[in-house]
């Protein structure tokens, strides 16, 4: 937070002209009720919103008292109403400095002191800033509180559904893993469950790793059930996990297998004058992943001419982008696309041979 010292040096030349910011009040608060019509809550009230207005003017402008603190717990107070403060701040105090630069140029003033009035305003929006950012903080800080209890109690519903199983003598589940975009099911037996995890046999450990999020179903579930691996007994066949909580898998919303390619497929995509180069993430007759270095140029929303060529033959379609995200250094493109029935079957063909080459992979044998 700027200093007391940097203000009051501003006040000291703005004071000058104090007429100017007493007779401005006025319009100041027609000018905020105006900016703020669509973010102020009818909460507050005609009455209610005016007599705010007064208090943040005197604030800003009374010339008196240290008004960082006051402007921070305003600035801190409106956010709970939902007021974007330093929205309307901005607006109105630029039409404040307009009527204040035909006032330095009426009278013949010092025009510094316009540079002045901008770089008090500048601090007063950086004091807005920290509020809304210090409430930001703290909402975050409450969600994350509410999504551990929300967890947790999940957590409990998953163990207790666990131990009825155990005790009913009925402990088959099924392990889901997905293996370069294919599911992997493992049958499995219930040993032990414990407060927060528990112990099972699980088939082909080789494909499991510590620390690695896999799934649960049963059909009893209402949902599908997140696990982390924690300890892994190769000479047993058993394994430790975690329980995480209920989830909703994207694997399960999609219309399309989709397959990981096991090489380098690269992908050009345009998009009028721009040309980005990548390689396929992911690929399913509905659409494509890619991954590119940068993805400037590009938005949601875009619709994009695709060109990639695979085994069977060379892929030229347009898409619409429906997902950019992070990965790694990297960023994936998320392209849905509708191929014609050539395409379809280019596409469709080389899915299915690799599907086969992934589940050979899982099998870990020659079909």
């Amino acid at each position: 937070m700027e200093s007391y010292k940097r203000v009051n040096q501003l006040w000291e030349d703005l004071i000058q002209d104090y007429d100017f910011f007493v007779n401005y009040k006025e319009k100041f608060i027609e000018n905020f009720r105006s900016c703020s019509k669509k973010d102020a809550p009818k909460i507050l009230g005609v009455q209610g919103l005016s007599t705010l207005i007064k208090k943040l003017y005197l604030v800003l402008f009374s010339f008196q008292k240290d008004p960082r603190e006051d402007l921070f717990n305003l600035a801190y107070r409106l956010n709970k109403y939902e007021i974007d403060l330093k929205k309307i701040l901005t607006k109105c105090t630029l039409l404040m400095v307009r009527d204040y630069i035909d006032h330095v140029t009426q009278t013949k003033g010092d025009i510094t002191k316009i540079k002045r009035l901008l770089e008090l305003i500048e601090i007063y929006l950086g004091i807005v800033e920290d509020a809304r950012t210090k409430y930001i903080g703290e909402l975050k800080k409450e969600l994350k509180k509410q999504e551990k209890l929300v967890a947790e109690g999940e957590r409990d519903i998953i163990i207790g559904f666990l131990r009825k199983l155990l005790d009913q003598k009925k402990a088959e589940i099924e392990f889901i893993k997905y293996y370069k975009q294919v599911p992997a099911v493992c049958k499995s037996r219930l040993i032990e469950v414990g407060e927060t995890s528990f112990r099972a046999n699980i088939c082909n450990l080789s494909i499991f790793s510590l620390d690695e999020e896999v799934y649960v179903k049963h059909p009893r579930l209402p949902r599908t059930v997140a696990v982390r691996i924690q300890e892994i007994d190769h000479t047993q066949d058993i394994a430790e996990f975690e329980v995480i909580g209920f989830v909703d898998l994207p694997q399960e919303r999609r219309k399309y297998v989709r397959v990981q390619p096991d090489e380098n497929i690269p992908v050009t995509i345009k998009k009028e004058k721009l040309e980005i180069t990548g390689q396929i993430a992911d690929i399913s007759v509905g659409g494509i992943g890619v991954y590119v270095k940068d993805y400037s140029g590009l938005g949601i929303g875009d619709v994009v001419a695709l060109s990639f060529l695979l085994p069977s033959g060379k892929i030229e379609t347009n898409g619409i982008i429906r997902h950019i995200t992070p990965h790694e250094n990297l960023f994936r493109v998320g392209i849905e696309y509708r191929l014609d029935f050539k395409m379809e079957e280019i596409v469709s063909d080389y899915v299915m041979e690799r599907q086969f080459e992934i589940l050979r992979e899982l099998k870990g044998v020659d079909l």
